[in-house]
């Protein structure tokens, strides 16, 4: 608990990046796979899930680096913070627009987000160089 009280600050205004970087990646990858299977013929439905699963891991592994990159330090506890962060946010929209089913996927998706944020954050903090914000 002595993190969380040492780095309250730097730890709110990483995590706020690392999740809205999240955000601007998933959506960025989500437009060109939009563009890309715009062209595609024969994408089988059952794929699509599968394919947002990865362009939101992927942006998660890249939103909870930037983070711990910032943080210089818990990588592990900030990528974990960012991934569930970003899990939650996922299971309200699937509850609220979905059909609000407990499934597999959904299994899959929280062992993913939380696998790749906290690979994510370990390697940010393991950077040779710093990113410095004020």
């Amino acid at each position: 608990m002595s993190f969380f009280k040492e780095n309250n600050g730097r730890l709110l205004k990483a995590s706020i990046i690392g999740i809205l970087s999240v955000a601007v990646i998933t959506a960025v990858l989500l437009c060109v796979g939009a563009v890309v299977l715009n062209y595609m013929s024969g994408i089988p439905y059952g794929l699509l899930d599968y394919l947002t699963l990865a362009c939101l891991a992927i942006g998660v592994l890249i939103g909870s680096y930037i983070a711990a990159a910032i943080m210089k330090s818990g990588g592990l506890m900030i990528g974990l913070i960012v991934g569930a962060v970003i899990l939650l946010i996922t299971l309200a929209f699937g509850f609220g627009f979905g059909d609000g089913n407990i499934g597999i996927l959904t299994a899959i998706r929280t062992g993913v987000l939380l696998l790749c944020g906290a690979a994510g954050g370990i390697k940010g903090v393991n950077r040779k160089e710093r990113i410095r914000i004020k």
